[in-house]
């Protein structure tokens, strides 16, 4: 589970911003927070509000782009640049980009840092705190730090069982881990199939969702095929819709393959019409009902896995009680067995008075044009009873549109 990540010198964030899932022991009693292996208490949710072109977009890219230079930066050509742009409005930017996360698997707490721009990889250090019944121990597992004069790497990694030689075999535009990955180092194995379990709707560009150029349909073209070979989550989705009450009673999915291709050849859903079934081809179906079930897709992933899912934009399409229903699924532990975590952006104000001051973050641009971000429980004289709805309407928190 994720327990906090920060960025600086990331896209519309020029100085430093930090979302954290760590909650201290005055945050409620209740299913929306858990305690971890490790003793950490964390929520399940982080809800990300601002007015449109705050950052909030900014802001979820953090994981998703470290999930990739973790795990897939390995796979650029020596010569390709990362996907990565820095905060612009400062002219010539040449200052690098620093991004970090703390997470942890099996109660080990892992804190990875790296330092970059969109040429190469300046400085990446893993570093992991083991907690036993006698005490707390913390190392580092590796790091490496580019040297201007030598034009190469320095690096460290005792504790990180790599071969002779292993730091020859280093580019500049990919992660340490990735690189040890294709070498079947175990620890490397175990943080990657952590980042595996992170499940998002946001890439490099934004929302996957908004494209002006690109097929719009690809994305629900993805999230039919993976139903179509996951019985068992489809029936879990099959479920959702049905209690949604958006007239749907299953989804029948017929997909070809020939060689390593995969078509759709007929979706349809079928809907109870005077207690029989009757079947209307699915892009005949609403704009709400496509939308949900892409959402599924990734939120029921992370929930049979307890990983954690990044969604922006979750509540497009969709009335506000189903937005609530669906945060629900990860308060619920019958619903979230093994804590999954949500994080996500949203207009839908109303579910400011069913979260925490704990599960609010707030995101706003100053008058540099540079996105800043706090959670709620941040500000002073914020007290747990107060109706954030009505507060943060009125202007109280900041982070509101100004229409001139």
């Amino acid at each position: 589970m994720i327990h906090s990540f920060s960025c600086k010198n990331f896209y519309s964030f020029g100085d430093e911003a930090k979302v954290d899932f760590i909650v201290n022991e005055k945050a409620p009693n209740d299913y929306g927070y858990f305690k971890s292996a490790s003793g950490a208490r964390l929520s399940k949710i982080e809800a990300v509000i601002g007015s449109n072109a705050s950052g909030k977009t900014n802001l979820l890219k953090v994981l998703p782009f470290l999930k990739w230079l973790i795990g897939g930066s390995v796979n650029l050509k020596p010569t390709d640049p990362i996907p990565l742009q820095p905060f612009m409005f400062n002219g010539k930017n040449e200052k690098r980009t620093k991004l970090s996360v703390e997470f942890e698997v099996d109660g080990d707490i892992y804190t990875y840092e790296v330092s970059l721009n969109s040429k190469k990889i300046f400085s990446e250090e893993l570093k992991v705190k083991n907690k036993t019944k006698e005490k707390v121990t913390s190392k580092r597992i590796f790091y490496r730090e580019w040297d201007e004069v030598t034009k190469q790497y320095s690096f460290d990694d005792k504790s990180f069982g790599l071969p002779k030689g292993f730091e020859s075999s280093l580019r500049t535009n990919a992660s340490v881990m990735g690189t040890a990955f294709l070498l079947n180092n175990k620890i490397s194995q175990k943080v990657m199939k952590f980042w595996d379990n992170v499940e998002t709707n946001v890439d490099e560009a934004g929302w996957i969702g908004d494209r002006l150029f690109s097929d719009i349909y690809q994305q629900l073209f993805e999230t039919l095929i993976f139903f179509s070979d996951n019985d068992l989550l489809k029936k879990e989705a099959e479920k959702i819709l049905c209690r949604f009450d958006i007239g749907l009673d299953e989804l029948e999915i017929k997909t070809q393959k020939k060689e390593n291709d995969v078509t759709l050849r007929d979706v349809r859903a079928a809907h109870l019409f005077d207690g029989e079934k009757q079947y209307l081809d699915f892009r005949y179906e609403s704009s709400g009902t496509k939308q949900l079930l892409t959402l599924l897709h990734a939120m029921l992933q992370a929930l049979s896995k307890g990983g954690t899912v990044v969604l922006d934009e979750l509540d497009v399409n969709l009335h506000p009680e189903m937005v609530l229903a669906l945060i629900d699924l990860f308060i619920q532990p019958e619903t979230n067995p093994k804590n999954a975590q949500i994080l996500f952006s949203t207009h839908s104000h109303l579910l400011l008075s069913k979260l925490d001051k704990y599960q609010i973050v707030l995101v706003e641009k100053n008058e540099k044009g540079s996105s800043e971000s706090w959670r709620l429980d941040e500000v002073s004289g914020i007290r747990a009873d107060e109706n954030y709805y009505s507060k943060y309407l009125a202007g109280a928190y900041g982070a509101v549109p100004k229409i001139k």
